[in-house]
């Protein structure tokens, strides 16, 4: 049986992997999202599993006896809370690009007279040449090449637009990041669920412990054992303070025996 921890993690970068092809196609076709958003889309997996992966142990460190600081009590849940908060952001910013609407109509006409007014020719041709269209809403719409003799529909025999085309990669690939944001938000409360203290199919992926209880209560024993020494620790630090002695009581055993001579 496949240690879950290693499957999480191919589950990242498989969808890191993902976000990279989104982001380089979306510089390759000059698409209004910001570099931005889909470099944080790349980041999350990444992010994602790190923060998982040392969640049981600041868990546990958070409810230690040694641990006064209560920044190491709230770590966990920021850290968690962090993560959820910017898969929340990530996903709303997607969505409004997904969902046709006449605000993202304007985003790409925006974009396209900012590539026009710059006289950027090589970014318009790879849209022109990638859609197979010349133009924006129609074939002389800003087309490239600019003051031309021959336009671009005479030129290549192209009698489309790309308005819509364009529109179209820019949906499906808003949709591919969305759906890596997604994955990671559900990696993340399959986790939460997982991955709680007394768990240790997580610890599993630097111990050999997965092996050893992959079935049965194996499992939680490399936890159940640190969780032991830890509480034998504070217990040890607590009888050799100032109330050492009640801790193990042999005061009044020794004074039976004064007594008894």
């Amino acid at each position: 049986m496949l240690n879950p921890g290693i499957v999480y993690m191919l589950a990242s970068v498989l969808l890191s992997a993902v976000a990279v092809v989104v982001h380089f196609h979306v510089s390759h076709l000059s698409l209004p999202l910001s570099p931005l958003t889909t470099g944080l889309v790349i980041v999350l997996p990444i992010a994602a599993f790190l923060n998982a992966y040392v969640y049981p142990n600041l868990l546990r460190a958070s409810h230690a006896c040694t641990a006064p600081n209560p920044l190491s009590r709230l770590a966990p849940v920021v850290l968690q809370a962090v993560q959820a908060v910017l898969a929340a952001v990530l996903a709303t910013l997607l969505l409004e690009a997904i969902v046709s609407s006449p605000h993202l109509d304007f985003r790409l006409d925006a974009q396209w007279d900012a590539l026009f007014a710059a006289r950027d020719a090589h970014a318009i041709e790879l849209v022109q040449d990638a859609f197979d269209c010349c133009g924006f809403d129609a074939v002389s719409d800003r087309a490239c090449p600019f003051n031309a003799t021959r336009t671009c529909a005479l030129e290549y025999g192209r009698d489309r637009a790309c308005a819509a085309p364009w529109k179209s990669a820019m949906r499906a690939t808003c949709a591919l990041d969305f759906a890596v944001v997604v994955a990671v938000g559900l990696l993340q409360i399959l986790g939460l669920l997982l991955m709680r203290e007394r768990t240790a199919w997580w610890t599993a992926l630097r111990t050999p412990a997965w092996k050893q209880g992959e079935f049965g209560h194996g499992s939680n024993q490399h936890l159940l054992s640190d969780s032991g020494s830890e509480t034998a620790s504070c217990s040890s630090r607590t009888c050799s303070g100032y109330g050492a002695l009640p801790c193990g009581k042999p005061g009044p055993k020794g004074h039976d025996e004064t007594n008894a001579e």
